[in-house]
């Protein structure tokens, strides 16, 4: 019986909220026998107060990973409506879903309406910690470092559920004790106002884990003792509140459960059942040293393995891409462009990872064609697999875009995990990266730029391809003759010497042939210039056929034409002659023209030295040829 599938569109997946929740997903799916299907892109929105703007490349060759899900497949969708890129995805992913029916399930978004969610209160999770120190710590002035100061939810919730802590205590609400530290480093900067105030404040709550850190680093930093002078507080409980000391006091929001809880929703929205449109999660208060709950206690003495391994782990990762850019660097065949990727899916433990490259990049990277050019962010029919890992998929296999791996996703003991990641550059969509992980907890930030960095060097790659197949064409364009493909004159001076001393230091003959269309200005004014051409090319193909591969064929100007031989003997271009002689007359014979084409060829055969002068050579066999052709012409008729 096939298993349900329950997609995750997700932006980042590399902070703690985000990876929580997804790992809520994912344990329930595994408890239920669920497939889940990750599709993440790396590049996270801005923040907020920061001139930085996404640029509009970026922008669509992210989103191209939520293109890739084939909606018929799908029985259920989780998504973070809030975190992605572009608005319009979210729009255009619950569009597909309402259309097909498919149950759909937005986390912790409050700016889009509509859809079914799960809400993480701010409002509770803020009251629980300003609550905890009136009601426990007695304390009455409380200032209060929110995130954004206008249109943000989260700021707006966190604001209200601080004020009406403090009114349902009869503390009256003070505007100089609000500031704005962005969710980030701005707290320090709020801190140090906070103490320029004549009279301190007996704690300091934070609107985020992160703000608390930097609230806290510049109260030590003036000698503020924590928690004996002033309390601080956050929210959000990271990972690192336990490596900082004083540990603060914070308040954990249920994003495990969130992900479990969103996951139960859709099975029964599947099953028919009318849910709320907000289902809401609680939220726990976690009592930290930072407050005085908890006492602080200074951590032993460490080993230089325990201090340093993160910092080892990172400078082994960057020792790593540098090794990667270079391998890739390298590489001259699209068939090992990803080889050093083998190392990287070990150290980020997937059990699987796949390679999927568009067909249209891969299958076309030799060739130019203006007319059929790749239109920007196409999502071709089929990808081609370049990439072995875990699998025993062969490089350069092609398979249908909407079966996502190449070996498709078959029912195996175990639920699928498959967590899909785009490949851009540029205006070009390359394709995409999937990998099955041996956990859900990835080290989201290094696997970003992981990814990007294989995105940039794979479309350097394949753009460098296209860039050397273009500037072949241009030079063949430039060296060679559009009607009749020989070489003209530029292609002659380039390639002249270089044959001529091949042929010297062979110790064969030279033969230099002056050849000329018979009667072409009749031809021409008889039947046409399209007849003319037909002549022109009969001429030039026999030419072609006749003489040895490696001579260099010319068409010198309108009708006349020049060939470089080596030839073992002076006879020999007298045999070649008559032969296209006689081709000629057989291609007449064979043709209902009304008249008749052939060339006339005179030709100066010499062995070389460093004394040729190859300019007197052609000069006589030119003399040679129009000799040629006035004994021709007497008994040539038309």
């Amino acid at each position: 019986m096939k298993r349900k599938v329950i997609a995750v569109c997700i932006t980042g997946f590399d902070l703690e909220y985000e990876t929580d929740v997804v790992c809520g997903v994912h344990k329930r799916c595994m408890e239920l026998g669920l497939d889940i299907l990750v599709f993440y892109n790396p590049t996270r929105k801005p923040q907020r107060g920061l001139e930085l703007v996404i640029s509009e490349p970026i922008l669509k060759g992210e989103m191209q990973v939520y293109r890739l899900m084939d909606y018929d497949n799908i029985d259920g969708i989780v998504i973070f409506g809030e975190s992605l890129l572009d608005e319009n995805m979210f729009f255009e992913i619950t569009a597909k879903a309402r259309e097909r029916g498919i149950p759909l399930i937005n986390v912790d978004d409050m700016t889009h309406e509509g859809e079914k969610r799960v809400v993480m209160s701010n409002k509770y999770a803020m009251s629980a910690v300003v609550e905890h120190l009136i009601t426990e710590h007695g304390l009455t002035k409380i200032d209060f470092i929110n995130g954004f100061k206008d249109n943000n939810v989260q700021s707006e919730e966190r604001l209200e559920a601080y004020k009406a802590s403090l009114e349902k205590h009869g503390i009256p609400f003070e505007e100089d004790r609000v500031w704005y530290g962005n969710f980030w480093r701005k707290a320090y900067e709020c801190t140090e106002e906070i103490l320029k105030k004549p009279e301190l404040p007996e704690a300091i709550v934070c609107a985020n884990d992160t703000m608390a850190f930097f609230c806290m680093d510049c109260l030590k930093e003036h000698g503020i003792r924590i928690p004996e002078d002033i309390i601080v507080t956050g929210f959000d409980f990271l990972k690192d509140c336990s490596n900082y000391i004083p540990m603060p006091t914070t308040v954990k929001r249920d994003t495990f459960g969130s992900g479990e809880a969103a996951v139960d929703l859709l099975l029964k929205m599947m099953d028919g059942e009318q849910i709320d449109d907000d289902t809401f999660v609680d939220s726990v208060l976690v009592k930290g040293q930072s407050c005085g709950c908890v006492p602080i206690k200074h951590r032993d003495e460490v080993s230089y393995d325990q201090r340093y391994s993160y910092y080892n782990d990172f400078k082994e990762f960057t020792r790593y891409l540098l090794d990667m850019n270079n391998d890739i660097a390298n590489v001259t065949e699209s068939a090992h462009l990803f080889d050093s990727l083998n190392r990287g899916a070990g150290i980020f433990k997937f059990r699987k990872m796949y390679v999927c490259v568009s067909s249209d990049v891969e299958k076309t990277q030799n060739t130019i064609d203006v007319d059929k050019d790749i239109p920007p962010w196409n999502i071709p029919d089929t990808m081609v697999s370049m990439f072995q890992y875990g699998h025993k998929v062969p490089i350069g296999f092609e398979f249908p875009t909407k079966q996502l791996i190449p070996d498709g996703m078959n029912d195996e003991e175990e639920p699928a995990f498959y967590c899909f990641a785009p490949l851009y550059f540029k205006d070009m969509f390359l394709g995409y990266m999937v990998g099955v992980p041996s956990t859900c907890e990835i080290e989201g930030d290094l696997l970003t730029v992981w990814l990007t960095t294989i995105s940039n060097n794979s479309g350097s790659f394949y753009m460098n391809n296209k860039l050397e197949k273009a500037l072949g064409e241009l030079e063949l364009l430039n060296l060679h003759d559009p009607l009749t493909g020989l070489y003209n004159r530029r292609g002659l001076k380039k390639y002249e010497e270089d044959f001529v001393n091949k042929v010297r230091e062979s110790g064969k003959y030279l033969s230099v042939i002056c050849a000329d269309v018979d009667g072409l200005k009749i031809i021409n004014d008889a039947y046409g210039h399209e007849e003319g051409d037909v002549a022109i090319t009969a001429c030039s193909n026999t030419l072609m056929k006749v003489f040895p591969k490696d001579s260099i064929c010319v068409r010198t100007g309108g009708d006349e034409f020049l060939i470089l031989a080596s030839v073992d003997s002076p006879e020999e271009p007298d045999e070649m002659i008559k032969e296209v002689y006689r081709r000629m007359e057989e291609y007449t014979s064979a043709r209902s023209g009304g008249y008749k084409i052939g060339c006339s060829c005179g030709h100066m055969t010499i062995k070389p030295d460093d004394s040729t002068v190859l300019n007197e050579v052609k000069s006589e066999a030119d003399s040679r040829m129009y000799l040629e052709k006035h004994r021709r012409k007497t008994i040539r008729k038309f």
